[in-house]
């Protein structure tokens, strides 16, 4: 069973792997190197600046909504600890082949201040469930406003996944609901599939987790969503800034959240799903693909000076 769970982890590697380079020579394809050259070498340095500060700023406020999940349960860690394993956790997403390592770091980190590791995992597993679902919520309530060059499917996906995703939080708070599921209709759907349902472990952490929070914790939460993502938003505007992509506000609520949203995609570290979906949708509002590129790279470079901080921050 070990080597095929092995296995398994090597097929998903790869995968990504192929994902990954296949987006990026596509993308290679089709622009101009040398336009991209050009639009990197005049980007505006104090935008980047904005760019790289806000992102750590980011990571700030991350830490501060999970302190809300971590401090209802009673678990005793200050927010500069939590902050730390926050930045920590940013450097293992930008090193790993996966944008969930920083989530294991982060469960390891609180399970172990606290000896209570399903409660670690539910914290972790909420917070970020949390953060795309109020992003998605963003996007969708700002979709009817988007403009008319923007493909139709885009405001659709937004209402979709966070009806879904919203759907989903409020079922996965009716215990009674769950267990009459579990129960009765669990049995209709073939083997293989009920018994993945059944196991895995993120949709049991979060189950668990929701659980355990009344509403007020829930609504506080909720709250430090909106201003992180309204940070998130923010990083976008600047990194366009800096590069020359002009978009209003409107633009920027609906297409931050489905960059957030294809992140989700197996990649590595999200290289190529990222600037794909940067050039996919900025080039509908007018920019060109290389300044939507530009821009994507942009975003990239604070993720990984954000992570590199990180890194310093292990060692120390």
């Amino acid at each position: 069973m070990f080597a095929t769970e092995t296995m398994a982890r090597h097929w998903k590697t790869l995968l990504k792997t192929a994902v990954s380079l296949g987006l990026i020579l596509f993308l290679l394809s089709h622009i101009d190197l040398a336009a991209l050259g050009r639009v990197l070498s005049h980007a505006h340095a104090g935008w980047v600046l904005v760019t790289v500060l806000l992102f750590a700023l980011s990571i700030l406020l991350r830490a501060l909504r999970w302190g809300v999940l971590v401090h209802a349960r009673n678990m005793k860690v200050g927010f500069w600890r939590l902050a730390r394993w926050y930045f920590i956790g940013a450097f293992f997403n930008t090193i790993l082949p996966t944008g969930f390592g920083g989530d294991v770091v982060k469960s390891v980190y609180l399970a172990n201040e606290t000896d209570d590791a399903g409660g670690a995992v539910g914290t972790v597993v909420l917070d970020r469930f949390l953060g795309i679902l109020v992003l998605l919520g963003i996007g969708a309530a700002a979709a009817p406003f988007s403009r008319a060059a923007i493909s139709r499917w885009v405001p659709m996906i937004l209402l979709l996944t966070f009806l879904g995703g919203a759907a989903g939080f409020w079922l996965l708070r009716q215990r009674s609901l769950i267990r009459w599921m579990r129960d009765h209709l669990l049995r209709f759907l073939p083997r293989g599939l009920s018994r993945r349902l059944a196991t895995m472990s993120s949709l049991r952490s979060l189950y668990d987790a929701l659980q355990n929070y009344d509403r007020p914790t829930l609504l506080r939460a909720i709250a430090m969503s909106l201003i992180f993502n309204a940070c998130w938003i923010l990083i976008n505007m600047t990194a366009g800034l800096a590069v020359g992509v002009h978009a209003n506000l409107i633009d920027y609520l609906v297409f931050t959240p489905l960059v957030s949203l294809a992140l989700l995609l197996p990649s590595i570290g999200g290289i190529g799903v990222r600037e794909l979906s940067y050039v996919g949708l900025f080039i509908q509002i007018g920019a060109t693909p290389e300044a939507a590129m530009a821009m994507s790279l942009t975003v990239y470079l604070a993720t990984v000076l954000t992570g590199l901080l990180g890194g310093l921050l292990l060692l120390v």
